[in-house]
């Protein structure tokens, strides 16, 4: 049995779906914010494997829509490393992306660490360190080939099996680890000690997006021309990114596919926020580009072979544990103490745990749950969801990149 291209798709669409039914009415797979595009791709990876296990029925895809649907999510990631959003957020926005940068060094190191342990290639200890965790399951299926090109077997289940557990300690390590900080440290919200109160917060949070914060003017401005305009963008973003790999493969460094577009992005931004001539809006460029992802995700886990992980489950397992404590303890000692030991600390501390083990969805569900019982900390929502959501996922692309070079 075999799908073709368009067939394929339209089962990418059928699990986004059962997936969003499926972490709406389960309230485990919503506390812990796990996508619905990796639930539904789960469900149905495991459906297609008794088929085969059971009755002999293999099914073969057509993933022609996989790649450009990748690379269109990453060109709308790189729209958004703006240095005037960067600087607009302060010395506490840019120390803190400097404090996630060193620990996803270290992050990385551990990584590596555990495979040559364990005897597997120290590049598939990048995979299962800052591609996984601070990547999350898209970066992970998205860098795959590559691992896998460069001798790693069964790099999209690996990655994916480990980015899934970091989701899974992400959400619940966090909470806990802040918690702990604002009743040891009596910390304080607007001059008095934290008490338990229910706080209502405006914060747009869902499983499988990234914190976007549209705004009423960009609402106002939201428009049939306005959307096809910015999805041109991103055609335009990923065609022009395809010229820039060939060059730096002259010079011997192999670039992922998609890092061109999200360099041809990121230069359109930076010239847009000086001088206003593309007009375009992050935030519809961010929808675009969260809608190509889900599509990705789902196609991607629909069409693994769920038979590879018996192999994945003992070194999955080691290095979430190692690098849960390792996150905790950054979270402790680089995090809280450098942010300045406050109740913003120890939230944007939950938040760091969240985003550094699995998605920025993990981590404004952390920080959420802890603003609505002990008060707000609106500066933890704006420092968090700009490092978290943008600028650390470029960073950590070129530092796998780099290191692919350097390894392989």
């Amino acid at each position: 049995m075999s799908f073709n291209g368009l067939q394929t798709l339209a089962l990418a669409a059928i699990v986004i779906i059962v997936g969003q039914i499926l972490v709406k009415r389960v309230g485990f797979l919503s506390r812990y914010n796990f996508p619905s595009p990796v639930i539904g791709g789960l469900l149905f990876a495991l459906l297609f494997f008794f088929l085969k296990e059971g009755v002999g029925l293999e099914i073969k895809f057509d993933k022609t829509f996989q790649e450009p649907l990748m690379i269109a999510f990453f060109a709308s990631l790189g729209f958004g490393a703006s240095w005037i959003s960067l600087k607009k957020g302060g010395r506490d926005v840019l120390f803190f992306l400097f404090l996630s940068v060193v620990f996803l060094a270290i992050q990385i190191a551990l990584g590596i660490g555990i495979a040559v342990a364990m005897g597997m290639p120290s590049i598939s200890g990048i995979l299962m360190s800052s591609v996984a965790l601070a990547g999350g399951p898209g970066t992970s299926l998205a860098f795959a080939p590559l691992f896998e090109s460069n001798g790693v077997v069964n790099a999209s289940t690996l990655g994916l099996t480990t980015a899934l557990g970091g989701i899974l300690m992400g959400g619940i390590l966090g909470t806990p680890l802040a918690t702990y900080l604002i009743n040891r440290d009596k910390l304080q919200v607007s001059g008095k000690f934290v008490k338990t109160k229910e706080v209502t917060i405006t914060t747009r949070e869902t499983p499988d997006m990234p914190f976007v914060d549209v705004g009423i003017e960009a609402l106002e401005k939201f428009s049939p021309d306005t959307f096809i305009k910015h999805v041109l963008g991103i055609i335009l973003f990923v065609g022009l990114g395809t010229y820039i790999s060939p060059v730096f493969s002259q010079i011997g460094v192999t670039l992922p596919i998609y890092i061109g577009s999200m360099i041809v992005a990121a230069i359109v931004r930076n010239i847009d926020d000086q001088t206003n001539w593309f007009e375009l809006q992050e935030s519809t460029l961010e929808e675009i580009g969260n809608t190509c992802l889900s599509v990705f995700i789902a196609m991607a886990i629909v069409t693994l072979d769920l038979g590879q992980l018996k192999n994945a489950a003992l070194p999955v397992l080691v290095s979430l544990v190692l690098q849960g404590i390792l996150v905790i303890l950054g979270a402790l000692f680089l995090v809280y103490r450098f942010m300045g030991k406050t109740y913003e600390s120890a939230i944007i501390s939950s938040g760091f745990v969240g985003f550094m083990m699995g998605t920025t969805a993990n981590a404004l569900a952390n920080m959420s749950s802890l603003t609505r019982k002990y008060g707000i900390a609106p500066k933890a929502f704006l420092i968090v969801p700009l490092v978290g959501s943008c600028f650390i996922d470029f960073i950590n692309a070129g530092f796998i990149t780099a290191l692919l070079n350097i390894l392989k």
